[in-house]
């Protein structure tokens, strides 16, 4: 049926593809990149801070990677702590950290909004299954516009109001999800357990994914951790920058959520570290985790000549855009990850991991040169704390959108308070003109 179509895209190649050399003709920055790497500057923000480099005398030096949330480097935010995702919310929101009282009273709110409207489960859910969980939930976050009596309401007191409403719902959203895809895609026993108003949200997940509903507390520190290292990455990120410019036209937040949340199901976004588990799979299965350093290194550069595992010449989890001596949420979720190993009798698998991303890190350096840096980024160790945590394949990146809300959400509004104006960049028109 499509024959007619796919032949006529063919031919039309030519005219579809502009040649590369074009975008120095006329300094267009490809991917809002800069020459060297480094993002071209499109807002402000006082939220959040990324840092890997710094910039002396024109030069970009490589520098120790930090993330900070409203100024508090996020090294110091890592107090073991049963809310402490919500503590994190509440700075990112509000711009200070919470007082007991402030953070008891944050959690009150969040644990009123925790279920779904009437009959949303099983008609927004159940009766949709998906494949995919992140396609399930974009369509649950755009239906929960119809259970709110003024959607289109963009005050930023509104959107706020509207934004936390949502980051509560989201365990149960993707949750819920996840067991309609074992229940009727993958034909397994339907689970479903009512949100619990005592729990946080990590733990929420971890008890509303689970068919008997236990976990340990060192299970719900470590999917905490998670959550506060995912919160949010500055506004240059791809799926922030994407709710900005949703919410720049002044439509509805579910609208711009739902954007994000489709950003963040792409592989080279938020599904990047279930690409790294497919990765160490081809490779633990081809040489296990006894093999030594010069079997992992043979494979390492097999990869980099693109004759192994999917032949693209990456490395999944090591490099990253902007950290190249370390990144920060990946030694802080490393750390969690040694310890819940040794809780689970998988120091092997640990070890396994370890030893590649520094065979990794030392072969890419060989290959580039003197003056190369890179480090392994959170991808690299998610996706195994995942599966130590015994968290499904299907709910890595939706666990990730779940976390990165409140960034999505704090962006949107700061740019309703500052900027506020639709974003629109240009574009250089590179085609015939008058063609016949």
């Amino acid at each position: 049926m499509f024959d007619f179509i796919e032949d006529k895209f063919k031919k039309s190649l030519s005219d579809n593809s502009i040649d590369t050399k074009l975008y120095d003709v006329y300094n267009v920055k490809r991917g809002l990149r800069n020459a060297d790497g480094t993002g071209v500057l499109v807002a402000l923000t006082k939220i959040s801070d990324v840092h890997g480099y710094r910039i002396v005398d024109g030069k970009k030096i490589d520098d120790d990677g930090h993330l900070y949330y409203r100024g508090i480097d996020i090294y110091d935010l890592m107090i073991k702590d049963t809310f402490g995702y919500e503590k994190v919310c509440y700075l990112i929101l509000f711009g200070h950290l919470p007082s007991d009282k402030d953070l008891f009273k944050f959690h009150e709110i969040l644990s009123e909004e925790y279920n779904l409207p009437n009959e949303f489960l099983e008609n927004h859910i159940l009766k949709n299954p998906s494949k995919n969980l992140m396609n399930l939930i974009q369509r649950a976050v755009l239906a929960l516009y119809s259970f709110d009596d003024d959607p289109d309401n963009t005050d930023p007191m509104e959107v706020l109001k509207k934004g936390i409403a949502l980051l509560a719902k989201m365990p149960a959203i993707i949750c819920y999800s996840l067991q309609a895809k074992k229940h009727y895609i993958d034909n397994e026993s339907l689970t479903i357990h009512h949100p619990n108003k005592d729990y946080s949200i990590a733990e929420n997940i971890l008890y509303l994914s689970r068919n008997n509903g236990e976990f340990t507390k060192l299970e719900a520190e470590t999917l905490d951790l998670s959550l506060i290292i995912h919160a949010d990455h500055g506004g240059g990120n791809n799926s922030t920058f994407v709710n900005v410019v949703i919410g720049s036209t002044a439509t509805d937040i579910y609208s711009a959520i739902s954007g994000s949340l489709g950003s963040l199901k792409g592989p080279r976004h938020g599904g990047a570290n279930s690409q790294v588990e497919d990765m160490m799979e081809t490779i633990i299965n081809d040489i296990s985790f006894d093999a030594t350093d010069e079997e992992i290194t043979k494979i390492i550069n097999k990869i980099l000549d693109k004759k192994y595992f999917d032949n693209s010449g990456l490395i999944y989890g090591i490099g990253h855009a902007i950290y190249s001596l370390s990144d920060p949420r990946a030694i802080l979720l490393k750390e969690k990850c040694r310890e819940l190993s040794k809780m689970k009798n998988q120091e092997k698998a640990f070890s396994f991991y370890e030893r590649l991303e520094q065979i990794a890190i030392n072969e890419l350096k060989k290959r580039k040169g003197e003056g190369f840096n890179c480090c392994a980024n959170v991808d690299f160790y998610s996706g195994l704390t995942y599966k130590l945590l015994n968290i499904p394949r299907d709910l890595f990146t939706p666990i990730f959108a779940t976390a990165r809300v409140v960034g999505w959400l704090a962006h949107n509004i700061e740019h309703k308070l500052s900027c506020n104006k639709i974003i629109r960049p240009a574009t250089k028109y590179v085609g015939e003109i008058n063609k016949k």
